[in-house]
């Protein structure tokens, strides 16, 4: 049997957006064609009572509410922060919880840390590696069932990240490392991103969409596809651990918000202008020709570095024996709006035509998977425009880019039928030479 799990998320306790209600939650998942969804935030006091008040466990560690489908699992993000170097370094972790008590035991542990329980991902100090190592190991000794995943690897919040970075994983987690598993890829790297670590070679990769909301272009936009027996915590975990990812489906990196180096519009000292560059042409000592301060290192800059400081032999585009198969997405939300010429994702026209497109095939994951005759026979009976199917058939077959890509924390800008070549971007101020689409 073959589940989605988007694994990551948030509530609105984590900051960034409001209250999340599960009912939203559940009819996104619908949509989006998800089994199982992480609850997010599930150590904080008010969302964990709100969580144990309103959901009954379904089968071993899953959770739903009163009679119905939807499948949860109890899910935080905490962030261990330790001194690196000359700094500190502050990385993001995905806990994944079999129960109610083990949720409970943990808040008590963290609580005789130390740790400030009050917002949706609780910093957890520790002194060095070692610390970070002993911490996670008390949390991971509650119950043998608690999974750690490092999040998002390789962006600036991620083990990997620019922020005072590291070379080995077990240079933040210390002994813990042999404990994880697993790592997440992030919207801004994907499988042949992460190819180019030669250590990732040892691990599962998943993809989590770590939505703050349940908007169709949040959820959804990255899950892991698990074989399992039966719909179980056990299950997934095991199949996480053992490497039995069917697939990922991946956030086209190119759109994420870190994926190349480069300064936002708004920065101080920036104004309207901007820059951005693929590894090639990033400035000598790194430093932004518009305000002359360290510019956000890209996850593509960032895995060449890493490439070479680990001694890594693979070329880009090579992929690690260990990958599964994986699909890049962009939500079909925001194809839809493109294809409109719609700004906003949320508008009446663009949810309705996407409600339309959905109840073809069943759900959104189904159609990235579908064949594109299959696609446009059945779009077509449904008399939907022209110009959505071909966008969505040339978004499905990798005939579109972010120009620019993503980068400092700017998603990308999505272009239908053009092409970039993310290795040859030089863009000041919008100014920029030699843009093709690799991708």
């Amino acid at each position: 049997m073959l589940i989605n799990c988007d694994l990551h998320s948030h509530s609105g306790y984590a900051g960034g957006v409001g209250q999340i209600s599960l009912d939203n939650l559940e009819v996104a998942m619908q949509k989006k064609g998800i089994d199982v969804f992480g609850t997010g935030d599930c150590l904080h006091p008010e969302w964990r009572e709100f969580l144990k008040g309103n959901l009954v466990e379904r089968e071993d560690g899953l959770f739903s509410k009163k009679g119905n489908d939807a499948r949860f699992m109890l899910q935080t993000e905490v962030i261990f922060t330790a001194a690196v170097g000359a700094g500190r370094k502050s990385v993001h972790t995905v806990l994944l919880f079999p129960s109610f008590d083990s949720v409970e035991r943990t808040c008590k542990i963290l609580e005789g840390m130390g740790v400030k329980n009050t917002i949706g991902r609780p910093f957890i100090k520790c002194a060095d590696r070692v610390d970070v190592s002993n911490k996670l190991s008390k949390i991971l000794d509650i119950d043998d069932k608690i999974e750690a995943i490092p999040a998002h690897v390789m962006t600036p919040q991620g083990v990997y990240g620019s922020s005072n970075p590291i070379d080995k994983m077990k240079h933040f987690y210390g002994s813990a490392t042999e404990r994880i598993s697993a790592v997440e890829t992030g919207l801004s790297a994907d499988p042949e991103i992460l190819s180019l670590i030669p250590e990732l070679d040892d691990f599962s990769l998943i993809s989590n969409s770590d939505a703050h909301s349940a908007a169709l272009n949040r959820m959804g936009r990255e899950f892991t596809t698990v074989e399992v027996g039966s719909v179980s915590y056990g299950n997934v975990i095991d199949a996480i651990r053992k490497n039995r990812i069917a697939r990922t489906a991946e956030f086209n990196p190119t759109e994420g918000r870190f994926f190349l180096t480069g300064h936002r519009a708004k920065k101080k000292g920036h104004g309207d202008a901007y820059c951005v560059f693929s590894p090639k042409h990033t400035p000598k000592g790194n430093k932004c020709p518009i305000c002359g301060k360290k510019l956000t290192v890209g996850v593509l800059e960032r895995a060449l570095q890493l490439k070479d400081v680990q001694g890594g032999t693979r070329e880009f585009g090579e992929l690690s024996p260990s990958t599964k198969d994986f699909v890049r997405m962009v939500p079909l939300v925001e194809v839809i709006a493109y294809s409109l010429g719609v700004v906003s994702v949320v508008s009446a026209k663009v949810v309705a035509l996407y409600d339309k497109v959905v109840d073809v095939f069943g759900n959104e994951a189904q159609i990235w998977f579908e064949k594109d005759e299959v696609i446009r026979k059945k779009l077509a009976s449904a008399e939907v425009s022209e110009i959505v199917i071909d966008n969505i058939i040339k978004v499905k077959n990798g005939d579109f880019s972010f120009s620019p890509a993503g980068f400092d924390g700017t998603y990308g800008k999505l272009v239908v039928g053009a092409k970039e070549d993310v290795f040859n971007v030089n863009i000041i101020s919008g100014q920029g030479t030699g843009q093709k689409r690799l991708f």
